[in-house]
């Protein structure tokens, strides 16, 4: 059986079977467009995909292979649409790339690059260890875990991130942004109108922008703290625990300051939000 998959997969042609393990070989990446559903990703030991379908018996899978692109179909035999629920337990190092009109998914411990291109539906990352480009236009996403740059973007909705040391770009139209514990020589935060609060470390010499047109900034930061902070606040208000020495501050012109050392680059800007730059612990 195994061989008869492998010859299908090396052939390039549809593999539909009841057996729903399939071989995979280091450096393939896993393709799923236009499916609306549930995806829910783990790892195992095994050099295979396992694809388990918990939607009803008239599920069909078939798999379609181009080099080390590894395209895979779902449908439902009855309405033919690429509808589901399905459970895939892959190998740590498979990359994936998944796009939808509905798509709720989690994906846990994966270490190739995650991609995923999401119309509607919420979506959780954790322990990724790869390069992460996910959209979610209706959706939430939570990440836990990230090592690797990670790109994340949501419309209205919020966006979480906790956990993390990975460089990260972040952008909402509207969603407030949770970003906690994190560990970081590299963060881009922006958003139209939600409010951004962050409480982690912003290791030294690396560069951080958080930026809100009408949202408030928080800022909760842990020692050692060695940061050159550049304050833009236009009809907003700015608070801060730490000492700052500067000639005046007026509303639309930039304020410059240094913490600590030094060295590291922050800057906070927000037309119409309030920006408050914390200690932690006090």
């Amino acid at each position: 059986m195994v061989e008869l998959i492998l010859a299908a997969l090396l052939l390039g042609s549809p593999l539909s079977a009841r057996d729903t393990l399939f071989q995979l070989r280091e450096g393939d990446r896993l393709v799923l467009e236009d499916f609306s559903g549930s995806v829910d990703v783990g790892v195992w030991g095994r050099e295979a995909l396992e694809a388990v379908s918990d939607s009803d018996e008239a599920t069909e899978f078939e798999f379609h292979r181009s080099g080390s692109r590894v395209e895979m179909r779902v449908l439902d035999r009855k309405s033919r649409n690429r509808t589901g629920e399905l459970r895939l337990r892959v190998p740590e190092w498979l990359s994936l790339e998944f796009s939808g009109r509905k798509l709720d998914a989690e994906i846990r411990g994966v270490a190739g690059s995650v991609k995923i291109r999401n119309l509607q539906g919420d979506l959780l990352l954790e322990d990724l260890a790869g390069e992460v480009d996910v959209v979610s236009v209706e959706g939430e996403i939570t990440a836990r875990g990230l090592g690797g740059l990670a790109h994340l973007r949501t419309g209205d909705e919020g966006l979480t991130v906790m956990d993390s040391s990975g460089e990260l770009v972040l952008q909402t139209v509207s969603g407030d942004m949770e970003l906690t514990d994190l560990t970081s020589r590299g963060i881009s935060a922006r958003t139209t109108s939600g409010d951004i609060d962050f409480s982690g470390q912003l290791q030294q010499g690396g560069r951080f922008s958080f930026q809100s047109h009408s949202g408030d900034l928080t800022l909760e930061l842990r020692e050692p703290i060695d940061l050159d902070v550049t304050v833009l606040a236009y009809e907003g208000e700015f608070e801060s625990d730490f000492p700052v020495r500067t000639r005046g501050f007026r509303s639309g012109q930039e304020m410059a300051f240094i913490i600590g050392a030094g060295g590291g680059r922050l800057i906070l800007e927000a037309f119409d939000g309030e920006i408050r730059l914390r200690r932690s612990g006090f």
